[in-house]
């Protein structure tokens, strides 16, 4: 399977499950988790409400993995997102690979156990691969992850980010692998949108 089949069958998956939401310039654009307005939101879990959509979703953050270990040994890492940990699972279980166990500092202190952040053996030194659904670009969640893994097991030097969907490729602390940008998704279904979906897109666009 090549790149170009996988791209796009995730797509089909975002579009069979209208996964991606747009707004019209005439409603209230969503609030997204660093705060930020915008008209458009990806939301995972319609998407993972399928099973041939999720696949869709699993086989393509596998390809970016497997595009960049090869053969090699690697870790997952899941962050705070709603389907990053289950998307974490999912690939360890189909890839036959280690997970370290991100939690929340509000979670693990509700916890019983050791109450730590993070779970695995502290002596790996194995690259740290972290899957998410959704990425703005430059540094946001994932980067806090990749931070606190490195803080915490001193032996893993390299740590990389893998998503689906990313708003807008740039440059980060740790190298970015994704699947599809936004404005690729914009030009798929641009056509389909009203014409107050696509003014409420060309507003957000040029405020950016």
């Amino acid at each position: 399977m090549i790149f170009d089949d996988v791209k796009k069958q995730y797509i089909e998956g975002l579009l069979a499950t209208d996964s991606f939401l747009v707004k019209s310039v005439k409603e209230n654009p969503y609030t997204l988790r660093g705060g930020k307005k915008s008209y458009m939101y990806l939301d995972q879990r319609k998407l993972a409400s399928s099973s041939k959509a999720y696949k869709a979703f699993i086989d393509g953050i596998s390809y970016l993995l497997i595009e960049e270990y090869g053969h090699k040994e690697f870790i997952l890492c899941n962050v705070d997102s709603k389907i990053s940990a289950q998307l974490v699972g999912s690939l360890a279980y189909k890839l036959d690979k280690p997970q370290i166990i991100f939690k929340s500092k509000e979670l693990t202190a509700v916890e019983k156990g050791e109450q730590q952040q993070l779970s695995g053996d502290l002596n790996w030194n194995l690259p740290v691969a972290i899957p998410d659904d959704v990425m703005t670009g430059g540094d946001g969640t994932a980067k806090n992850v990749g931070d606190l893994v490195r803080g915490t097991f001193h032996k893993i030097k390299d740590v990389q980010i893998f998503v689906g969907f990313i708003r807008q490729p740039k440059e980060s602390t740790f190298e970015t692998h994704y699947l599809i940008t936004r404005d690729e998704l914009i030009d798929i279904i641009w056509s389909n949108l009203s014409k107050d979906q696509q003014k409420a897109i060309d507003r957000e666009c040029k405020e950016l």
